[in-house]
């Protein structure tokens, strides 16, 4: 093949350059797409009023369900008798949680990397959702009144107060004002006492976080909480200490052998999850998260130990496995109650405990633990399934608990508190943030591929054909390349005998001008013997 075109063997060689240039380009975009995709991805998430995300972190708009599962004590007279307490499960009774962060200030200068908000809950029950009126049924449980007025001494002014009361299930959960309460109204003003008494959009928690902005892996970070940098509730500085997020947010990046701590400003500490297990999302297959539990991995783990026993006190030592005293916690918010948390049922924790109970079923990890999922790029919790019971500690100090045996951790209630995210919101954050993310580099492959390809296929090309080339012009310097040998004929005539030696040249020979002709005349010399068959000859 022979290019004999100077502009187009210049266009071959500034095609083949052109692909090169791709193929490289490519190549570096692929090994630098993800940091450079990460890096971008962290300035949207930093939280910002100019953030993409900024609207759905003030309000969230992900579905939460607060769902209540009553424990009605069926046989309070036989259990003051000395019975076995026989408990029932009455629920769910479920609200729809509106959360909102408000009066948000960002810090300038030094602390330009924070924001200060306070973030509160808000109740809306949801009777389709729900087993039926909760202000239409009696529960009977143990009189929280009744256990805090003991516990601090003033049992006396009880009156016909006892051990146990039955009331709505609303007023269990949402609050009641006690006769003595509303007979001294005018002095201690209108409390109430219920499991979630304060809770519905009244127990307001201010928060300094850090945004994210000089570093992603810091977004949601606290400072500061309710104006308090480190609590003064335990006796371990380090329970003290104000480790992790909210629980609404998380850094990026997390994998499975990861943990991450949230704070809970509720119960007074920070606590630790465990990244255990990756699965997809309810909503869709293909939007891989990481789950985290409450539960270390490894129950011998001395850490996750340590992790707990800090939180033990010295007037009152450990509770037992498997549960977490709120007393120091409830009593800084003016209630001085025995209050224990426990997965439901009393998932993990001393079987005895349980042991004292009837009606109480089996739980199952998968049912009753705490799972929170979250999405490893951007860390967003998309998915949470926390679960806990409310137990109070019960025991026979007073002639108004008859022959109860004890003493109990008397469990109230547990609750479900889910989020998951909808359809809408997952297709989002796959088809702008995770898709890109996969697809991106693939494309960037193929067109770096298909380049090289091509960027050789010209290279090969522009090669062989300046080869063939540089052989055509080494044979017009050399003269004739022929692959077969010249013809010579010979002709002669009687008249003059004259040889005549006529050249012929080959139809092969080189493109190079012939030259003309020549003829050779051989000279006869002047005297020779006359040919035998010369009829001219003399006779001898």
């Amino acid at each position: 093949m022979t290019i004999r075109s100077k502009p187009l063997r210049i266009t071959l060689i500034v095609a083949a350059a052109l692909f090169i240039v791709i193929a490289l380009f490519t190549l570096i975009l692929v090994l630098i797409f993800d940091r450079l995709f990460l890096a971008l991805l962290a300035q949207k998430l930093a939280i910002s009023p100019n953030s993409p995300v900024y609207e759905s972190w003030l309000v969230p708009t992900v579905p939460i369900y607060f769902s209540v599962y009553l424990l009605n004590l069926t046989n309070p007279n036989e259990v003051l008798a000395g019975a076995r307490p026989h408990l029932q499960e009455v629920g769910p009774y479920v609200y729809r949680e509106r959360r909102e962060r408000f009066d948000v200030q960002f810090g300038n200068g030094s602390e330009s990397h924070t924001v200060r908000f306070k973030y509160r809950i808000f109740y809306y029950f949801d009777r389709k959702k729900s087993i039926n009126d909760p202000s239409t049924v009696r529960i009977t449980t143990p009189n929280l009144y009744f256990l805090a007025m003991t516990s601090s001494s003033m049992g006396w002014i009880l009156g016909d107060e006892g051990p146990f009361i039955t009331l709505t299930a609303e007023e269990v959960m949402w609050g009641y004002t006690p006769a003595l309460v509303s007979f001294l109204r005018a002095f201690v003003g209108d409390k109430k006492v219920g499991l979630f008494a304060t809770n519905n959009g009244t127990n307001v928690n201010e928060f300094v976080v850090n945004t994210g902005a000089k570093n992603i892996r810091d977004i949601g970070k606290i400072y500061e909480v309710n104006g308090q940098q480190i609590l003064d509730i335990w006796d371990n500085l380090e329970a003290n200490m104000l480790n992790g997020t909210d629980g609404t947010v998380a850094a990026p990046g997390l994998r499975v052998g990861s943990t991450v701590e949230f704070h809970v400003p509720d119960i007074c500490r920070s606590v630790t999850s465990y990244a255990v297990n990756t699965t997809t999302t309810q909503e869709r297959d293909d939007v891989e998260v990481t789950v985290f539990s409450g539960s270390p991995p490894n129950s011998t783990d001395p850490l996750a130990k340590w992790r707990t026993d800090m939180f033990c006190t010295k007037d009152s030592g450990c509770p037992p496995q498997g549960l977490l005293s709120l007393q120091r916690c409830v009593a800084k918010k003016g209630a001085d109650l025995p209050l224990f948390l426990s997965q439901p049922f009393f998932l993990g924790a001393d079987p005895q405990i349980a042991a004292a109970f009837d009606g109480l079923p089996t739980p199952s990890k998968e049912k009753y633990s705490t799972w929170v999922h979250i999405e490893p790029t951007t860390g967003f919790v998309l998915e949470a399934f926390k679960r806990i019971q409310f137990n109070i500690f019960m025991e026979n100090t007073d002639s108004k608990y008859k022959d109860m045996k004890g003493p109990y951790y008397f469990p109230l209630a547990w609750i479900a508190e889910i989020a998951v995210a909808d359809k809408k919101s997952v297709d989002m954050l796959a088809d702008m943030v995770l898709a890109p993310r996969k697809k991106v580099p693939l494309i960037l492959t193929i067109v770096g591929a298909i380049s090289t390809v091509l960027a050789v296929t010209l290279i090969v090309i522009l090669v062989a054909c300046v080869r063939t080339r540089s052989i055509s012009h080494r044979a017009k310097r050399n003269g004739t390349v022929s692959p077969a040998s010249p013809v010579i004929t010979t002709t002669s005539t009687k008249e003059s005998h004259i040889d005549t030696f006529t050249s012929v040249t080959s139809p092969w020979s080189s493109t190079k001008p012939r030259a003309p002709e020549t003829q050779v005349t051989e000279a006869k010399p002047l005297l020779h013997s006359p040919s035998h068959n010369d009829p001219t000859a003399p006779v001898a």
